[in-house]
C-alpha cells in the first residue's frame, strides 16, 4: 500500500512531521535514506539521527541544511521552520509569533482544525470575555458599548473582529428570538498548542490582574496570596487545593442568579526561586 504525503497542517510536532516525511520518501524514492540525505546535507548519519531523536537541538544551521533535500513545498518549509521556532524557543512572545504565522498561512489555505480555533480563542483575552459578557443580564452586542465595558482599552474595530471570530468558529450565535447565546464548543487540542494557548492567556490575565488595582474598587476585586516554603509534597497538596477549588467555582456558573459583570478568577502557585529541576527542558 502506497504511504500517504504527510499533511503538515495536522502536526504540532516538527520532528515528528520531519519522521514521517522522511519515511515517506523512502517509500517513494529508493535512493533517499538518511545516508543519502546526509550526503546531500553534509551533516554526519548521527547527527541526523540524534535530531530525529530529539537527543540534539533542531537549530537554525541544521534547518537549512536537510530542508532543500525533504522534497517540501515553500508553505510547508515556513511552516515547518515554525513549528521548530515553537519547540525550540523559550521565548514566549516567539513561539507565540510563530503560531500565529501558521494559523495565517492556514486560513490563507483553507485549512481550519480545532486546535487552531482554540489559540485563537485564547491568545485574545477579549474573546474569551465577550464570549462570557452574553452570559449577563444587559448585555448589548454593540461593538462600542462592548469596548467601553472592557478592562483595558480595546478599539471598537479589535471588538468587531472578535465578535465575527467567535460568530464563524461557532462560540456563540444569536436566536431566533434575537437572544445572544454561547454554543459551547468542544475545546480541544494538542497538547503543545494548548499549553502555548494558556500560557499566553495567563501572560495577558496577570497584565489585567495590574490594571485592576489602579481602576477597580477594592469591594469588586479581590486579589490575595500567599508566599510560603514548602515541600514537594506540600505542593501536591496545594495543587489539589486549588484543582478542587476551581470545580467547585465552576458549579456558580451554571446558577440562576442574574449575571452582572465577568470575573475571571486566577489561583496560581509558582516558585519565586529557581533551581536546576525547576527549569525548563532547553
Amino acid at each position: 500500500m502506497k504511504n500517504k504525503r504527510p499533511d503538515i497542517y495536522k502536526y504540532y510536532d516538527a520532528i515528528m512531521f520531519m519522521n514521517d516525511m522522511i519515511q515517506y520518501l523512502k517509500s517513494e524514492k529508493k535512493l533517499f535514506n538518511l545516508q543519502y540525505l546526509s550526503k546531500k546535507s553534509t551533516l554526519s548519519i548521527a547527527n541526523i539521527s540524534m535530531i530525529l531523536n530529539k537527543q540534539r537541538p533542531f537549530t537554525e544551521k541544521s534547518f537549512q541544511k536537510i530542508i532543500p533535500h525533504l522534497n517540501l513545498t515553500g508553505e510547508e518549509k515556513k511552516i515547518l521552520n515554525n513549528l521548530r521556532l515553537i519547540d525550540q524557543s523559550e521565548d514566549t512572545e516567539t513561539r507565540v509569533q510563530s503560531m500565529n504565522q501558521i494559523l495565517k498561512l492556514a486560513y490563507v489555505n483553507n485549512k481550519d482544525s480545532n486546535d487552531f480555533k482554540v489559540f485563537e480563542y485564547l491568545t485574545k483575552w477579549q474573546n474569551v470575555a465577550i464570549y462570557e459578557l452574553i452570559n449577563t443580564d444587559d448585555f448589548n452586542p454593540d461593538p462600542e458599548w462592548i469596548s467601553k465595558k472592557l478592562i483595558k482599552k480595546t478599539t471598537v474595530s479589535e471588538v468587531e473582529k472578535s465578535i465575527q471570530f467567535l460568530i464563524d468558529h461557532k462560540f456563540i450565535k444569536q436566536e431566533k428570538n434575537g437572544r445572544w447565546v454561547q454554543t459551547n464548543p468542544h475545546m480541544d487540542c494538542q497538547d503543545g498548542v494548548y499549553k502555548l494557548s494558556l500560557g499566553e492567556f495567563h501572560r495577558q490575565i496577570f497584565d489585567l490582574a495590574k490594571i485592576s488595582i489602579e481602576q477597580v474598587s477594592r469591594e469588586d476585586r479581590l486579589i490575595m496570596g500567599q508566599t510560603l516554603a514548602l515541600s514537594e509534597e506540600d505542593f501536591i497538596k496545594i495543587k489539589t487545593i486549588i484543582a478542587d477549588s476551581i470545580k467547585q467555582m465552576n458549579a456558580s456558573n451554571h446558577s440562576k442568579s442574574p449575571k452582572k459583570n465577568v470575573y475571571h478568577v486566577e489561583i496560581a502557585a509558582f516558585p519565586l526561586f529557581l533551581n536546576k529541576d525547576l527549569k525548563k527542558d532547553s
